[in-house]
Parts: C-alpha cells; sequence; structure tokens
C-alpha cells in the first residue's frame, strides 16, 4: 500500500495483519481522489474508522489543512503513527484519537472531509452518519465519504442527501452532503 499522489506519492505504508481491518483498495482510493480532488486541498478532514491511516494520509499529502484519525484499537493506532512517521514532515497538523467515533461525534469539532470506511455489515457506518447529521459536524457546504459493500442498503438520516454514488467491484463510494448546502449538490 502506498500513497498514489501529493508531495508523499509513493511513500509506502504499512497494513494492519489479520482481518480486522480491511484497506482500502488502490483503485477505490484512487476515484476516491479523484472525485474529491477540487476540495482536500486546504480542508479539515476527519478519518473515522481510520485502519492504517492511509486515507488520512494521502489528504495530508494533497494539501489537507488538518486531518484528525480516529481509531478505537490501540493496535492499529499505533500503525498509523508508525505510518505517520514515514511522511518525516514536522510541519503537518494531524491528530490521532484512540477512541470510539461516538466521542468524536460528539464535540463541537467540525470538519470540511469526513471520510467514513467503517467495517462492511456492522452499520456503525449508518450509525456515524446519524451522529453528523444530528449535531452538524459537516461544515455547511462539506462532503461525507461514505465507503460501503455495494447491494446493501441503507437510510440516510434527515438532513443529508445523496449527490454521487460509484461503484468499483463490490465496494460503493457515497458522497453525502447536507441537504441545504451552498453548492446545489455539486462535488
Amino acid at each position: 500500500m502506498r500513497v498514489i499522489a501529493g508531495k508523499y506519492k509513493g511513500r509506502n505504508l504499512l497494513s494492519p495483519s489479520g482481518s480486522s481491518t480491511r484497506p482500502t483498495t488502490g483503485m477505490v482510493k484512487e476515484a476516491m481522489f479523484s472525485i474529491m480532488q477540487f476540495s482536500v486541498r486546504d480542508a479539515v478532514v476527519l478519518d473515522l474508522f481510520a485502519g492504517s491511516g492511509a486515507l488520512g494520509i494521502e489528504c495530508l499529502s494533497r494539501g489537507a489543512m488538518e486531518v484528525t484519525f480516529c481509531e478505537n484499537n490501540r493496535a492499529v493506532v499505533e500503525l498509523i503513527h508508525k505510518n505517520l512517521s514515514v511522511l518525516k514532515s514536522p510541519d503537518e497538523n494531524y491528530r490521532v484519537i484512540n477512541s470510539d467515533f461516538k466521542r468524536v461525534l460528539n464535540t463541537r469539532a467540525r470538519y470540511d472531509i469526513i471520510l467514513i470506511d467503517a467495517p462492511y455489515k456492522s452499520g456503525l457506518g449508518v450509525e456515524a452518519l446519524k451522529l453528523i447529521a444530528a449535531n452538524r459536524v459537516l461544515n455547511d457546504d462539506g462532503i461525507i465519504c461514505f465507503e460501503g459493500l455495494y447491494g446493501i442498503p441503507y437510510e440516510l438520516p434527515q438532513g443529508l442527501v445523496l449527490t454521487d454514488r460509484r461503484k468499483y467491484g463490490d465496494t460503493a463510494l457515497d458522497f453525502i452532503k447536507y441537504e441545504n448546502s451552498g453548492n446545489n449538490g455539486k462535488l
């Protein structure tokens, strides 16, 4: 697994061992950032269910102002720290939170981009969407990128709207915004 673009392009990242964490494939990651390419620079990003941290690190590589990595598995948090150490850049603005996603989404923090890559079929991603809608954690013109298993329907909480859906094999990428965002649902 490696960073695909930006100032850290080509840097190798460690992947977690075992089946508890499933890294986003290179093809899906490339598509995700191609779609969001103009939104990442100077963005404040939340990488929920961060796993190896690869998605948040990709954001840092592409010029995000700040990235918060949220992961509840302590061993995987250590892996995030190891992956961040390969950047060898003391000027990056990030924090790694070893906590349940609910705590992070029940704060006053606001984000431009929220990446949700919860364990498939767990329902945790939908729980996160409910908290985002209820707590207005996303900035008004922000984007949620929701990665899940294609063909598993879920209901968006009131106030959120799907603006784009892409399918890559058995993976779906859904791009979600607040219903009344100022850009007419465009990414």
